[in-house]
């Protein structure tokens, strides 16, 4: 017996994530996911005080423990929608999608939200105080902890940018931790001081929310400290995609991918199962083109994550008719003795 040490990873961090949240919101996600659903004297006791994190952290547990590894994959980032945190995983017990950092002035809050929501769509997460910061958390806090975490950092150079305190401590956070940082710069305002040694990219006035985003997927695929986390984030956007030209864009980020964990075969096996737009389009990259359904599942195949998938591939294989693809032993009935994965890849 193997110990899945990931997906323990992940409900703790869940688990964590939801002890702070509200006790009816908890219970709706649970009565979505048809569990057991946390009692109120679990949340607070009989005067009215609340518990500790600690025991609703050990309430929550005892109820997703018992779940399933890909239910437990898809809390991960439905429960960042849903409650509007990030779950902070640690960086040894798997790949995360990229989680980034803009550092703007309050003038280009519409602007820098909506590139924001556009990112998410390519799974990743784009760091906006005014949008990120949970009310009632401590704000100050929250953006410590952000700078602290992220990935890369966005800086939205406008005019007075280097007039903020605020924006000028952001920077230099960022560059101190010698994190990759793009400028982005608006009305030719160059970056400064020592982050003035990167070239900047000229905003044009009539560039959208989306072209914007769109430059910074081209920067964070340039990245090669980000490799891991950019394919990550593909794979996320593969399960989010929602129409097949989102689907070609991001088959062109992800179909070279390798090294992919057990967390990302998983989420392109879903992909396959769930997502009628990935499951029935077709296209490709170079001479390798057809069905993405097939072609998804042949690079889940090849990665060092997909034999701890094996019970999902042979699920997903059945209902997109793609056994031909599994290993020879796995594709026809054996008795219960035999280990049918018992492949040499």
């Amino acid at each position: 017996m193997s110990i899945d040490i990931e997906k323990l990873s992940k409900m703790r961090s869940v688990a964590r994530t939801l002890a702070e949240c509200d006790f009816d919101e908890v219970n709706l996600l649970f009565h979505e996911l048809h569990t057991d659903e946390v009692m109120q004297g679990q949340w607070e006791d009989e005067d009215g005080y609340e518990r500790s994190n600690e025991e609703r952290f050990s309430a929550v547990l005892n109820i997703i423990r018992d779940l399933p590894r890909d239910i437990v994959e898809e809390l991960v980032p439905a429960v960042s929608q849903l409650f509007e945190t990030t779950i902070q995983m640690n960086r040894q017990q798997g790949v995360r999608p990229l989680f980034l950092f803009a550092s703007h002035l309050t003038s280009q809050k519409a602007l820098v939200g909506q590139v924001s929501s556009y990112l998410k769509s390519w799974g990743i997460m784009l760091f906006v105080a005014h949008e990120s910061i949970v009310p009632d958390h401590e704000w100050l806090k929250e953006i410590e902890k952000a700078l602290h975490d992220c990935d890369a950092g966005v800086a939205f150079l406008s005019p007075h940018f280097n007039e903020s305190k605020w924006c000028d401590q952001e920077v230099g956070w960022l560059l101190g931790r010698e994190v990759p940082c793009y400028a982005l710069k608006f009305h030719d305002e160059d970056p400064y001081g020592p982050f003035g040694k990167k070239q900047a990219f000229p905003v044009r006035a009539d560039m959208t929310a989306e072209k914007i985003g769109d430059e910074i997927i081209r920067w964070l695929s340039t990245k090669p400290e980000l490799t891991n986390g950019f394919y990550a984030s593909m794979v996320e956007a593969l399960k989010l995609s929602q129409n097949y030209h989102r689907t070609d864009l991001v088959w062109k980020q992800l179909y070279s991918a390798t090294g992919l964990d057990s967390h990302e075969v998983a989420s392109i096996l879903a992909a396959i199962r769930d997502n009628d737009q990935v499951y029935n389009a077709s296209g490709g990259v170079g001479g390798e083109n057809g069905e993405y359904k097939e072609l998804a599942f042949k690079l889940a195949l090849k990665q060092p994550g997909f034999e701890t998938n094996r019970d999902l591939a042979k699920e997903v294989a059945k209902s997109r008719g793609l056994e031909s693809l599994l290993p020879v032993e796995s594709t026809s009935d054996v008795s219960d003795d035999a280990d049918p994965w018992a492949v040499d890849f």
